[in-house]
Parts: structure tokens; C-alpha cells; sequence
């Protein structure tokens, strides 16, 4: 088995201390009592205006707790959580034993976002490489059918808002927890019901000879256009079978006042698939 059956893009950040779950419920948007050895849990990250930071998933093991999170970010992530802590009886550090794979085989966690990804493992490269794992690409394309962002693929840093990409829909927003950083404007957008925009699959057309299969944010924030008017903009991609998939970011007006129109990005014709 070579590395296309993990998610070589996620990694784990270990946290342990007496004040390790009273220091992460005053950072993240889920309640982080939820969590267990046996359920997983997704949340967010945000800065004190309400924009997206980072996306997690939470679980224990051995006492300790694991976040599974962007492998881009990890030293970020870590310097931050470490501004943070101040004082608190909290070791944090990265795990570097532990790996990330998703399988539709009933093994690991079930996926909190939807069920029809399946389930989310966490072992040593040893222990996975025996099991059915899905292919990157595979992962991809699940989640891009089930309309489901993923922070470091489609989401912008300190820009996006995480309602817009659905985010109470997958589990990750507690509205009965305590205070944390960026509830306020996440709470005022959910109970006012100002969401504009919508995600949406896709499928991209046309000059497909230079787009590399393993790059999914390739196409991130292309514009979609009907004519002159600007719909929205192209997020996470994936190809198979020379088909290219993608989420959309569209907002919602537009998009109803040109329902049967011609959907373009530059040299692509777009399709909308649901």
C-alpha cells in the first residue's frame, strides 16, 4: 500500500493536562464534552470576527486528547493554542505515529459530518496498511457528491464564514455550548438566517491536459460566470475517470435569476450537477 491510501494532507496535534477540555471548549465551535475513545467530533476554529482559522476533528485516546487537523498548519496551529494556554496545565504537541485514512468499511470512527463517508481511522502506517482504505482520490469525490468543504480546500483563512459552507449541517456548531472565540457573529448569522450562499457539485469542462490529479485546490477560487454576471467561485476539484468534480461556492440570487443559463469560469464550461 503506498500513500495514496492515507490523508497525507491531515496530521495530529496531542493534548494532555488536567485543563486540556476546559481550555479547547473556550477555542473551538463544537462542545468538546462530546467527545470519547469511542465518538469523534468536527469543529472549527475561529478568529474574533467570526471567520474560519482552521477545521478539527476532536477524539481521547489514552487520556490524551487528539485533533486531527491540517498537516500544513500543524506549527501554526500549535504556536497559537500555545499563546493561548497561558498558565493551564496543558502539553501540547504533535503526533507523529499516528496517521489519517478513510475507509466505507465499518472500522475507526464514524464520519461526523455525513454517513455516507464512511469512517475515519487513526493508527499507526503498520496497522492501516491491512485494511480497506479509500484512495485519496476516492475520499475527494465522496465529499464533493455530498457537498461537504473541507477547511484546507475550501475555505479561506480569516476570510470565510462557515455557515456558508454548511458547517452547522456536518455537526461542527454547538449553539447551547459556552462562549468561544467568534460566537457572537456565528450565532447572529445562524438565528437571523442571512445565509446567501450555497455550495454546490459541479462538474468542470475543457482544457483538462494541464490540470494535475493530485492537486485538489487547484481551481480554488475561480469565478463562475453566466454572461457577465459573477455567480460564484470554484473550490476543492478532483479528477476521475477524466471527469472533473468540484464544489462551487454560488451565491444564491444569482444563481436563481440565471437558472438555465450558460455557466462558464474562463475556458470551462460548468455544469451543475445538485
Amino acid at each position: 500500500m503506498d500513500l495514496k491510501n492515507f490523508l497525507q494532507s491531515r496530521a495530529i496535534i496531542e493534548i494532555s493536562g488536567t485543563e486540556s477540555k476546559k481550555f479547547l471548549q473556550g477555542l473551538i465551535t463544537n462542545d468538546i464534552n462530546k467527545i470519547s475513545t469511542n465518538n469523534l467530533i468536527y469543529s472549527a476554529a475561529l478568529n474574533a470576527r467570526g471567520q474560519f482559522l482552521y477545521d478539527f476533528f476532536i477524539f481521547e485516546k489514552d487520556d490524551k486528547i487528539m485533533l486531527d487537523c491540517s498537516k500544513n498548519e500543524i506549527d501554526e496551529i500549535i504556536k497559537k493554542f500555545g499563546f493561548y494556554k497561558l498558565r493551564s496545565d496543558i502539553q501540547i504537541k504533535k503526533n507523529e505515529q499516528i496517521l489519517i485514512a478513510q475507509s466505507l468499511d465499518n472500522i475507526g470512527f464514524a464520519d461526523p459530518r455525513n454517513k455516507n463517508l464512511g469512517y475515519r481511522i487513526y493508527d499507526e502506517k503498520n496497522k492501516l496498511e491491512k485494511l480497506n482504505l479509500l484512495l485519496i482520490s476516492q475520499y475527494h469525490l465522496l465529499r464533493i457528491e455530498n457537498k461537504i468543504a473541507e477547511g484546507a480546500f475550501d475555505l479561506s483563512k480569516e476570510k470565510s464564514y462557515i455557515l456558508e459552507f454548511g458547517f452547522n449541517e456536518l455537526g461542527a456548531v454547538d449553539y447551547n455550548k459556552g462562549c468561544y472565540i467568534g460566537q457572537e457573529l456565528t450565532a447572529r448569522t445562524h438565528h437571523l438566517g442571512e445565509i446567501r450562499k450555497k455550495l454546490f457539485h459541479i462538474k468542470i469542462e475543457g482544457a483538462l491536459e494541464n490540470y494535475q490529479a493530485e492537486n485538489f485546490d487547484a481551481l480554488k477560487g475561480l469565478e463562475i460566470n453566466c454572461g457577465d454576471k459573477k455567480l460564484g467561485i470554484i473550490l476543492s476539484t478532483v479528477l476521475i475517470k477524466l471527469e472533473l468534480h468540484a464544489l462551487a461556492l454560488i451565491r444564491l440570487n444569482e444563481y436563481n435569476e440565471n437558472i438555465g443559463g450558460i455557466f462558464t469560469a474562463q475556458n470551462f464550461k460548468i455544469s451543475i450537477i445538485n
